[in-house]
């Protein structure tokens, strides 16, 4: 009887800990591609297929992150816009809630959104 008590008694400690060690960790620099491409894709409506998307500098702070993406014509050395993108933890994987910036050279003709658009 002792015994099934003690076992009783530490399953929901046992229970959490489990839970906790399958949380995903997501601060890494694929999560946050993986993010910003999505908001790419769906949002901004760029022709991603014609650009080289990099992340800079990135930095995390608890349920956010901030990212500097560099875009390039696919295959160029030449920095065609930088852009700072700020991403809130939602679940197991980033969103992007904001973005500014836009410094750099022209958006290639294949980019397929207007010259002012906000990727």
């Amino acid at each position: 009887m002792n015994y099934n008590r003690s076992v009783l008694r530490f399953a929901p400690i046992l229970i959490l800990a489990l839970l906790c060690s399958c949380s995903k960790n997501i601060e890494t620099k694929e999560a946050v591609q993986a993010a910003v491409m999505k908001r790419l894709t769906t949002v901004s409506g760029l022709n991603v297929d014609g650009m080289d998307v990099e992340i800079g500098n990135l930095t995390f702070k608890g349920k956010e992150a901030e990212a500097e993406i560099v875009f390039r014509a696919k295959g160029s050395a030449d920095t065609m816009l930088k852009m700072t993108y700020k991403l809130e933890r939602n679940g197991e994987e980033w969103v992007v809630k904001s973005t500014s910036g836009g410094m750099g050279g022209q958006l290639p003709p294949s980019h397929g959104g207007p010259a002012g658009a906000n990727p």
